[in-house]
C-alpha cells in the first residue's frame, strides 16, 4: 500500500489517499473514483511526498498525536468555513433556531457550562470543540 497527500483543486482540502500502487491511483483518478470528502469533487491533486523511511519504535505515538493534530485542524477549517459564528450569543441563537424565531444553519460560538446545562435540558444538542472557537480578527 501507499499512501499519497492528496487536495482538492475546487476547496483546496486536504486529505490522504490509500492506493495499491501510484498505477493504481492513476486509474482512479482517470476515471473519477477519487472524490474530496469535503465537497465531493473529483479534480484532485497529489501533494508532495516525503519517502517513507523506517523510524524508531518511538515514533508512533508522536505519529498518531500528529494525525490527531492535524485532524483538528481540518475539523477547525471545516467549521469556521462552513457554519456560522456567533459568538457569546450562541446560546440564544441555538434556541432561536430550535423554536423557529430564526432560519435553521449551523452555528458555533462560546456557552458556559450553565448555559450549556440549559440548552440540554431544552433538548438543543450541543458538542464542545477541541479548539478555541474564539475569533481574534
Amino acid at each position: 500500500m501507499i499512501v499519497f497527500n492528496l487536495s482538492c483543486f475546487e476547496c483546496a482540502f486536504s486529505f490522504e489517499g490509500w492506493f495499491e500502487n501510484t498505477k493504481d491511483y492513476k486509474k482512479q483518478i482517470k476515471q473519477g473514483l477519487v472524490s474530496c470528502p469535503s465537497c465531493n469533487s473529483i479534480k484532485i491533486k497529489k501533494g508532495l511526498m516525503a519517502p517513507n523511511v523506517a523510524k524508531k519504535s518511538n515514533s508512533k505515538t508522536f505519529k498518531k498525536n500528529k494525525s490527531i493534530a492535524s485532524n483538528v485542524k481540518k475539523l477547525k477549517n471545516i467549521i469556521e468555513k462552513e457554519f456560522d459564528y456567533v459568538g457569546d450569543k450562541f446560546t440564544e441563537e441555538a434556541k432561536k433556531i430550535k423554536y423557529g424565531e430564526t432560519k435553521e444553519r449551523a452555528i458555533y460560538g462560546e456557552a458556559s457550562i450553565e448555559q450549556t446545562k440549559e440548552l440540554m435540558d431544552e433538548d438543543i444538542d450541543v458538542l464542545p470543540l477541541p479548539f478555541s472557537t474564539k475569533k481574534t480578527n
